[in-house]
């Protein structure tokens, strides 16, 4: 209804609105999809990670122990390179993450506005093909 008025709308156009709501419907889906699976995957490596990471750095403070002859300055020594790891990632972080994450979500956007064009090139050939 616009304007306090009925508009009929012919059989094909509804059929082509209901088959555009579910392809709309799939897709979101498939980008949710994605992202589901890209969250599980991160957080399952950063769990593996995070052991291993503990596990080097037991045994490094190990072998620190011997070479320092304290195991506490030796747990010092590992701490303190584990923060400046933390710090110069940190500082790089624009260059080291987020440049790439706007890249690849940049490409992707635009690889899917192609696809519209290239949809609507396809159409507008078949269009003058008819003529």
């Amino acid at each position: 209804m616009i304007g306090g008025r009925k508009i009929k709308v012919p059989k094909e156009e509804r059929e082509l609105i209901s088959l555009l709501c579910r392809y709309l419907k799939l897709e979101a889906v498939d980008k949710l999809t994605v992202a589901t699976t890209f969250v599980v995957v991160a957080l399952v490596m950063f769990a593996l990670g995070t052991c291993a990471l503990f596990f080097l750095s037991a045994g490094l403070v190990k072998s620190l122990s011997a070479l320092v002859g304290d195991e506490a300055l030796a747990n010092y020594i590992v701490g303190g390179s584990l923060l400046l790891i933390i710090v110069v990632f940190y500082a790089f972080r624009v260059r080291l993450v987020e440049n790439r994450v706007v890249a690849a979500i940049s490409a992707s956007i635009l690889r899917a506005e192609e696809g519209a064009d290239d949809d609507k090139e396809d159409d507008e050939d078949e269009d003058e093909e008819n003529d």
